[in-house]
């Protein structure tokens, strides 16, 4: 439900504090958020350097934050690349909410890095007007994906999502021939405790409930299409899990293997060859189908987003 602004040569970056991290360093907290590009020293340098604040104050690193609070850090604006979508494919929308077909590879929120090629940038200008997250698809996955419209309907979905009302179902596209065709996977996930921090596992370091119910849809032998059914909100459960059962999702870089390309990516050393080898340019994630009520009316609504191009196999 938050998003990013822009003030001149300045982007300011929301960071909601969830429970589970309320009474943590505001530097670890940050660190935990941003592991994936800062080190605990560099968040701490962007505390040193006044460029993290809490109810409009800068704050010391060693501040406890509470859960609900809102932290913002302030990040010089970087030249971006051009952007390969100048709209979003819109599936519905109202006074109220939009609902689009978010395309791979597109941020849902402005980073430090990227302003431009972000589902909220180009959906405002899209619209003319602002949009709000309630939820988030990360950059490679595709697919339906809803944004509100004003600050009330924000909030009426955001807590839908906090409180799992909101069905969401996915496609994915795996490796190997599954020869089941219904799975619940039960199974805790935590931090896999290794070189990558953002990587999850199961049995890792504070583990928590996570619970997946997958479908095949489809198989050529080779790689098979899967319907996959979050039943809890973890961190890259869908593709945590997956790689747990022995499929993992094809082109997911973090999750084949060691995770040897997911670092290749972030040092943007790729090659053909590995993509190659993960057999897509990008993770073969796409939310498909995604139910949830109105924040005006409280009506019953689903949305479908058509399968992409990229997929090698669909649903029969």
């Amino acid at each position: 439900m938050l998003t990013a602004t822009t003030d001149g040569d300045w982007i300011e970056v929301p960071f909601r504090v969830p429970k589970e991290h309320a009474g943590r360093r505001l530097d670890a907290f940050l660190a935990a958020r941003l592991g994936k590009t800062y080190s605990r020293v560099a968040v701490q340098k962007l505390i040193d350097d006044g460029l993290v604040s809490r109810s409009g104050r800068t704050v010391k690193a060693a501040a406890r934050v509470g859960a609900g609070e809102t932290v913002l850090i302030r990040y010089p604006r970087a030249e971006e690349p051009p952007v390969p979508h100048e709209t979003m494919p819109i599936l519905y929308r109202d006074g109220r909410i939009a609902v689009i077909a978010k395309p791979g590879g597109t941020l849902s929120h402005p980073t430090d890095k990227v302003l431009r090629n972000t589902v909220t940038n180009l959906l405002s200008k899209q619209l003319g007007q602002k949009v709000y997250l309630a939820h988030r698809l990360d950059r490679e996955t595709s697919g339906a994906m809803v944004l509100a419209l004003d600050a009330d309907a924000a909030r009426s979905l955001y807590e839908q999502f906090v409180a799992r009302s909101v069905r969401k179902e996915y496609l994915a596209v795996v490796f190997g021939a599954v020869a089941w065709e219904r799975r619940e996977v039960d199974a805790p996930l935590g931090a896999e405790g290794k070189a990558i921090r953002v990587r999850r596992a199961v049995g890792g370091e504070n583990g928590q409930s996570a619970i997946t119910e997958f479908r095949r849809l489809a198989t050529n032998g080779r790689l098979s299409l899967l319907s996959a059914t979050p039943r809890t909100g973890r961190l890259h459960q869908i593709r945590a899990h997956l790689a747990h059962v022995g499929h993992p999702l094809v082109g997911d870089k973090l999750y084949c293997g060691d995770g040897g390309a997911y670092l290749k990516a972030v040092r943007k050393e790729v090659s053909r060859a590995d993509l190659d080898a993960l057999g897509a340019d990008r993770q073969l994630l796409h939310s498909w189908r995604l139910s949830l009520r109105h924040p005006g009316d409280g009506r019953p609504l689903s949305f479908e987003a058509p399968v992409p191009g990229d997929f090698p196999l669909r649903p029969r």
